[in-house]
């Protein structure tokens, strides 16, 4: 083997070009979830980039059952555990809400609050 073959090859590359300054201060982006240059992760078909919002990271507890309930739902959907939990808050706020909103009208028609 001759030390030519041993040369760096350059490879093309799809991904567009940045500076390390650029990398840098996308640094402060990065920490707030909404990086332009690294990606924190692929988005899913039914997401853009105007609905991705920053993630912390959180510790819970659950029961035996609702760990296998859970893992049972994420097979069978293909979707992150994650995710699947966000999705349950958000209906079970949006159901709050709903059910939350003829009580305030009467409560704002009698005046009271």
């Amino acid at each position: 083997m001759a030390l030519s073959d041993l040369k760096k090859k350059c490879l093309q590359s799809n991904k567009p070009a940045f500076t390390a300054d650029e990398f840098i201060d996308d640094a402060n982006n990065y920490a707030l979830g909404l990086p332009r240059i690294v990606s924190l992760r692929q988005l899913l078909p039914d997401e853009d980039d105007t609905t991705r919002l920053p993630m912390r990271h959180a510790t819970f507890t659950l029961s035996e059952e609702a760990i296998a309930a859970l893992n049972e739902l994420s097979d069978l959907t293909g979707e992150a555990k994650s995710k699947l939990i966000r999705r349950l808050i958000l209906r079970a706020t949006q159901t709050v809400q709903l059910e939350l909103t003829p009580l305030l009208k009467v409560k704002n028609k009698t005046g009271s609050e």
